[in-house]
């Protein structure tokens, strides 16, 4: 899936420069097109590895290039005064080949919170392209972070097709804050988004799958579904599996040259298929939900060709349908023949429970 990631503010800056280092890193990068916003010119300085033509600061006049300090309204209206000026930046870099426009924003902060969703109506206005945000929710019992973070879903939800969630509260370790976990906040949605984004971007006819996940498939699923949120699971096969471990020379051979088809056992591989997709589904998700109040689903198993087998791919989605107990679920396989490890994705849309919505509603009513 071909993607044109824009970053908005300081969080959504910094993971679109990490979602550019993980696609220049894959043989088939996703990323078409990449860009941030901010009107905090010290953090545009801090991103060190996006271009510096890729990074632009608005509202210099209303916020003095200092940012907004959390207040979502100096956010609007620097975005107000400078709107075309944003969205021929934007249109500088949107390709035919492009299958989706990915906002991507902090909610807590005053610029993600104020200028995505007038980002997002600037781009609807001449885009048909699927635009999607990525919405990270505030750790924390803030209220006024709360209050920027409902208002800004409210307003993303009439001007973008899907919203992914990430809740930093959901991923801080005990006695973390933000900052402190921010490289391992980053990585691990960083980590989702390109197994989601990458998927279907196959070159080598060995990279092809069984059942190929292309771009149609991620926009069915997430389209037109209110909040999506992702589960993601891997393990290493190299060091569970039996094929070849005997010898030096044999794991010589599958670190090198591959694992070898003829040595899988086809129910310790199914098993594994089986095992990592439970582990996607009912470990932690980006934003925790009630599995049942989804009513979409995509899972991509991604691994050695020969542990992908067709048996297990297709019940593990009969599982996945009955877990949800929803009709509408795609799945599809992505081989990487030169990969010891499985992984599944797993992309639940349209959650409707969602209990740190619940908590950050709560405690934004507080606030009013």
């Amino acid at each position: 899936m071909r993607v044109a990631a824009v970053g908005i503010g300081g969080a959504g800056g910094r993971i679109v420069e990490r979602l550019w280092q993980d696609s220049e890193r894959r043989e088939t990068p996703y990323l078409g097109a990449a860009c941030t916003f901010d009107t905090d010119t010290e953090a545009l300085g801090e991103l060190e590895r996006l271009p510096a033509d890729r990074r632009h600061a608005f509202g210099l006049s209303e916020t003095t290039g200092t940012g907004t300090n959390g207040d979502r309204a100096s956010a609007i209206a620097a975005i107000e005064d400078e709107r075309r000026e944003v969205r021929r930046a934007i249109d500088e870099l949107i390709t035919s080949d492009i299958d989706a426009i990915v906002l991507v924003a902090g909610l807590a902060g005053g610029t993600g919170s104020g200028a995505t969703a007038h980002i997002a109506d600037a781009l609807r206005a001449v885009y048909s392209t699927p635009l999607y945000c990525l919405s990270v929710l505030p750790a924390g019992s803030d209220d006024d972070a709360a209050a920027n973070t409902m208002q800004a879903l409210r307003a993303l939800e009439s001007t973008v097709d899907g919203q992914i969630l990430f809740d930093n509260q959901a991923w801080l370790g005990s006695g973390q804050t933000v900052d402190e976990a921010s490289e391992t906040l980053n990585e691990t949605v960083v980590a989702r988004l390109g197994a989601l984004f990458a998927a279907g971007e196959a070159t080598a006819s060995d990279t092809v799958g069984q059942s190929v996940v292309d771009a149609s498939e991620i926009i069915n699923t997430v389209s037109d579904s209110g909040f999506t949120t992702l589960g993601y699971a891997s393990q290493d096969l190299q060091a569970d599996s039996g094929s070849g471990a005997g010898t030096v020379i044999d794991q010589l051979k599958n670190r090198f040259l591959g694992d070898s088809s003829d040595d899988v056992d086809e129910i310790e591989a199914y098993n594994a298929v089986e095992t990592t997709l439970r582990r996607a589904v009912r470990g932690k998700l980006t934003t925790q939900c009630e599995l049942a109040s989804a009513d979409r689903a995509l899972a991509v198993f991604a691994g050695p060709p020969a542990w992908l087998i067709r048996d297990a791919v297709t019940d593990g989605r009969r599982w996945l349908t009955e877990e949800l107990q929803s009709p509408e679920v795609r799945s599809g396989d992505m081989p990487t023949p030169d990969r010891n490890t499985l992984s599944v994705l797993v992309v639940l849309s349209g959650v409707t429970e969602l209990p740190r919505l619940v908590e950050l509603k709560e405690l934004a009513d507080q606030s009013t």
